[in-house]
């Protein structure tokens, strides 16, 4: 068996995803001479010193050894080794790496890693080699931003020598790694940390992988030979040995499995042959998704390993979140791209097809989207009049084609609304509803009938009530048309009808089995509505993950309309705002993380939304999307009130939107007033709003009794509000359009100023999409 890696990326170096640790408690030198170089034997790549072990001279003869006798060749071998703290003198760098290399006797690291962020004077030194090492120490600094600096700059002049081919750390905290990328000229590529069940160090873990820092986790067992009094066994949890049951592996096996299978890399230790296989055996990934979720949920940020010279103050206990950022879907070799959503304890649970062409070839497909139960049962294709002009024939012929007998119900839709765009939502109303059911009981279905939306939101949620409500609950499957629906709308349990008293007040929680995605389809919408559903994924990219918000915004900054119109760039916003919803539809009730994600930005957008439709002449309506882009960064304005986030964190708010092609500033003529009236109506206020905010790009804040909902005063927001006016107030305005045109790549903020006086809303070069107040010559439909 070889090893496998956990590569950042493909301009990374390749670090195995399972080590050989040779520290052994100062002890039995020629025990790890023997261990090693059985490791190496045995597939072992990656070998982990340090000078502070007092071993380097022993693991340094195997690794030769094993070279000599042609086990394995220099290149293939990934040495690292570490920098103590004595030597943290810019001066001390080299001598003290080149001892390392004389002791290991070879010509190169690997990888050299400052082994604490702490400087000790050289007269510092173990004293006892008890219960893991007692020292006599003075601490010269600690954590200290410029001297650490100093010292990785000395370091770096080791990768110039060719001393080491890569650089990293070990024992930083996210603040000490985020100063010092902002310090270093060449990254680190590595954090060594203890990880393990019981100490997840989830945002740490997180912002090392969004960087293409590779965590590599020390202790991944805790300590079995010399545990303190009291601290548990990582062996004996009850859930392990039962994973470890279920899957026929060792508790040592599923333990490091999981630590691989989440990304990580471990470098376990031990003597024993035996055991030395069997650890080196858990790169196999075997764990299901449900087994890594039950270990997820096991952190207690306990250390095992505490070390008088260092308290680890910046990382207090993070048991923030236990689920994972994103749950990958899998891509088949026909490019099909398949994920799936439920909800433990429930019977809730949808899988999502993202298939190019899918309307196109329905009459090959049609019998996998609909479950085989229903193929002998009557079917109903919900759909909008707009979209039955497009798509509404050729997929009722093609379920037919398909053997499935299908019929067909018709939502009315209006061509254009109030904000000049075509939309059902007028028709999303109990009377609509019980005409649907009418048409479809008259005509006839069983419990084996299934629903079939074909459209946008309006669609998705009036098939999904129809689908819960009839026979008590019949199949449904979503055929979304939308890139609001592939984004948000359809990716969800909720379905609703609207009440006069407000939107959405009337539904279910309801799975449909099946929700298709043909980005082909998205070629029939405007650039404007587009760039609406791209909002909702750059809103669960902008809470969850750094790297999805420059892989979303780096191509519209580029060439906005090339982006817009490239189906494969679509596809993988589509796949990747999925990736990152899917885990907070599945721990929905394990954390407010889930709600507040979904709603980030929201408390403000609905507010604008809702007036922008509602003020006269003097602001144009704004789309959803376009809302939550605002309400974003406005919510990042309250963050930065509160001291959650700093300044740079609400730049990079406005620069990304902007740069997304989105509005980011409140439209002048809606009141600080009439905003802070309209919050009291959103969902999640009480006595005052709450909502999620950022601590930085990707981060969403904790508080002290685990809840991400802050409650907001008033006043905060007025402030909030009052900034992003200013912001507004003072930008550069190239045109009063909010149009494609109007927004450079790169740039520029969009304004909304005197919209209604002017004679198209959004235009693209194809078309004038919207005349305020007038139906558009060229009615481009949803």
């Amino acid at each position: 068996m070889s090893n496998q890696v956990n590569k950042q990326n493909e301009d990374e170096p390749i670090i195995p995803s399972v080590g050989f640790g040779t520290f052994n408690s100062f002890q039995d030198h020629d025990k790890v001479y023997e261990a090693v170089k059985y490791a190496i034997k045995e597939g072992y790549r990656l070998i982990d010193c340090a000078p502070l072990y007092g071993n380097e001279k022993e693991v340094g003869q195997a690794i030769r050894e094993c070279i000599e006798e042609g086990v394995v060749s220099r290149q293939d071998l990934f040495i690292m080794s570490k920098l103590w703290n004595t030597e943290h003198d810019p001066q001390d760098v080299e001598p003290a790496c080149r001892s390392t290399l004389e002791a290991l006797g070879l010509d190169y690291l690997d990888l050299y890693m400052m082994h604490w962020p702490v400087h000790m004077t050289k007269d510092s030194n173990l004293v006892s080699t008890n219960n893991g090492g007692e020292f006599k120490f003075e601490i010269i600094h600690s954590g200290d931003r410029e001297k650490l600096a100093a010292t990785y700059n000395a370091m770096e002049s080791l990768v110039y020598k060719g001393l080491t081919k890569n650089l990293g750390v070990s024992n930083f905290s996210t603040r000490q790694l985020s100063e010092l990328l902002s310090d270093c000229h060449i990254k680190p590529i590595a954090n060594e940390v203890e990880i393990h069940p019981l100490l997840q160090q989830p945002r740490l873990f997180h912002y090392c992988q969004e960087r293409g820092i590779q965590v590599i986790g020390y202790s991944p067992l805790g300590k079995i030979g010399y545990r303190e009094p009291g601290k548990p066994s990582l062996l004996d949890i009850p859930e392990i040995v039962s994973i470890a049951e279920e899957t026929g592996r060792s508790p040592s096996q599923v333990i490091l499995a999981w630590a691989i299978q989440r990304g990580g890399c471990v470098i376990p230790k031990s003597l024993t042959p035996k055991r030395i296989i069997s650890n080196f055996q858990a790169q196999e990934n075997f764990l299901t998704s449900q087994q890594m979720d039950i270990i997820n949920s096991l952190d207690q940020g306990l250390r095992f390993v505490e070390v008088p010279y260092y308290d680890f103050p910046d990382d207090p206990m993070d048991l923030s979140l236990t689920q994972p950022k994103a749950i990958e879907g899998e891509i088949d070799d026909s490019n099909v791209y398949r994920n799936s959503f439920y909800r433990p304890g429930r019977p809730l649970e949808s899988n999502i097809i993202i298939e190019s062409g899918a309307i196109r070839n329905l009459k090959e497909r049609a019998r996998e989207y609909v479950p085989e139960e229903c193929h002998g049962s009557k079917c109903y294709l919900i759909v909008d009049s707009i979209v039955d002009g497009l798509y509404g024939d050729q997929v009722l012929e093609g379920f037919n084609a398909a053997g499935i007998e299908t019929y067909k119900v018709i939502v009315p839709a209006d061509e254009v609304d109030e904000s000049g765009n075509p939309s059902a939502e007028r028709h999303k109303t109990l009377q609509v509803f019980s005409d649907c059911c009418d048409e479809i009981l008259e005509r006839g279905i069983s419990k084996k009938s299934c629903l079939i939306s074909l459209g946008g939101g309006v669609v998705n949620n009036m098939a999904g009530f129809l689908a819960s409500s009839l026979y008590r609950g019949i199949t449904l499957v979503h055929i979304t048309t939308t890139m609001m629906g592939m984004t948000d709308a359809a990716i969800d349990f909720k379905q609703a009808v609207n009440h006069h008293l407000g939107k959405n007040l009337l539904g279910s929680y309801y799975p449909a089995t099946n929700i298709i995605i043909d980005p082909e389809v998205l070629k029939t919408l405007s650039e404007r509505h587009i760039l609406n559903g791209i909002s909702e994924a750059l809103k669960h990219a902008l809470a969850q993950s750094r790297e999805m918000t420059e892989a979303i915004v780096n191509p519209l900054s580029d060439d906005i309309h090339a982006a817009l119109a490239n189906p494969s760039y679509l596809e993988m916003v589509c796949r990747e705002c999925i990736d990152h919803k899917v885990p907070t539809l599945i721990h929905y009730k394990d954390s407010d993380f889930n709600e507040m994600v979904p709603q980030y930005g929201h408390a403000i957008a609905h507010a604008i939304e809702h007036l922008s439709f509602h003020s006269g002449e003097e602001v144009c309506p704004l789309l959803h999307g376009e809302a939550v882009a605002i309400g974003m960064c406005v919510t990042a304005e309250v963050a930065y009130c509160l001291g959650i986030c700093d300044k740079n964190a609400v730049d990079e708010h406005y620069k990304y939107i902007s740069k997304a092609g989105l509005p980011i500033f409140v439209p002048k003529g809606l009141s600080l007033d009439a905003i802070q009236e309209k919050l009291c109506y959103d969902k999640h206020y009480v006595k005052k709003p709450a909502m999620g905010l950022l601590e930085e790009i990707g981060h969403m804040h904790c508080q002290e009794d685990g809840s991400y909902a802050v409650e907001v005063d008033n006043h905060i927001i007025r402030a909030a509000l009052e900034a992003n006016f200013s912001r507004r107030d003072k930008s550069p305005q190239t045109k009063d359009l909010y149009t494609l045109d109007a927004v450079s790549p790169v740039s520029s903020a969009v304004n909304f100023d005197d919209l209604r006086k002017s004679a198209s809303v959004y235009s693209t070069s194809d078309y004038n999409y919207c005349n305020c107040g007038e139906k558009p010559d060229g009615l481009f439909v949803v």
